[in-house]
């Protein structure tokens, strides 16, 4: 992997020449500027000025957009402004590109201009890995008040009881922008009882508090065992 130098005319056409060519409705790439999703970041960035701007990354690859919350194949810029360089969204966004074996060295100046707040839904329906996001999913009252909940809703399957099946379930589910849950789905089960009855304890969970990155909720993939034990 590597940066490339650009000046910000030169930027702007990269990416829009195609759209340029095919029309209006052509996909632009997302726009992250100082660790915040940019509301269309390309027509935003139209307003820049060379000289504010610390630096810009380019990722094009989708393996690479994807860690970033971005799972399209449009590319992403991460944009970093000299007066925000040194802000923790900024640091933590300059150590996640760092293990993609990016050098930190700014490759381009430019200014940022009037940005919209990122909305509800403004970042891409892409699914970030609960360990990645700024602040991870919950349920109301915690974890602990979560394990109550199934604690005091799981109805252990008759079969399995009588035949003394007991074991973890270990699941991985979606926690949604707005805190539902959803693609519940069995990575390590029990018995098909006791996965139905896990799946079914989840499927009427009440809504969690969702997970945040870049400042607005995301949807978060979660994972999550849960202990059947007879007494």
């Amino acid at each position: 992997m590597k940066k490339y130098l650009f000046t910000l005319l030169s930027l702007l056409i990269y990416f829009t020449a195609n759209a340029q060519n095919v029309g209006p409705a052509t996909p632009k790439p997302s726009v992250i500027l100082d660790g915040k999703l940019l509301v269309n970041g390309m027509d935003t960035l139209r307003k820049f000025k060379n000289e504010d701007i610390e630096s810009v990354t380019i990722l094009k690859e989708r393996d690479k957009t994807s860690q970033f919350g971005i799972n399209d194949n449009n590319g992403l810029l991460i944009v970093f402004t000299k007066a925000k360089q040194n802000s923790a969204e900024n640091i933590a966004l300059k150590k996640k590109i760092a293990k993609l074996n990016f050098s930190a060295k700014p490759d381009l100046v430019m200014k940022s201009g009037t940005t919209n707040k990122p909305s509800r839904d403004s970042i891409p329906n892409g699914v970030f890995d609960f360990v990645s996001v700024e602040k991870q999913p919950e349920f109301p009252g915690g974890l602990k008040a979560f394990y109550q909940y199934l604690n005091d809703n799981i109805k252990y399957p008759k079969e399995a009881a009588k035949n003394k099946i007991q074991g973890r379930v270990f699941l991985s589910f979606v926690v949604e922008k707005n805190g539902a849950l959803t693609n519940i789905k069995i990575m390590r089960g029990v018995s098909a009882d006791i996965n139905e009855e896990a799946i079914r304890v989840l499927s009427g969970s009440p809504k969690w508090k969702p997970g945040i990155q870049f400042g607005v909720p995301v949807r978060v993939k979660y994972n999550i065992n849960v202990n059947f034990a007879l007494n």
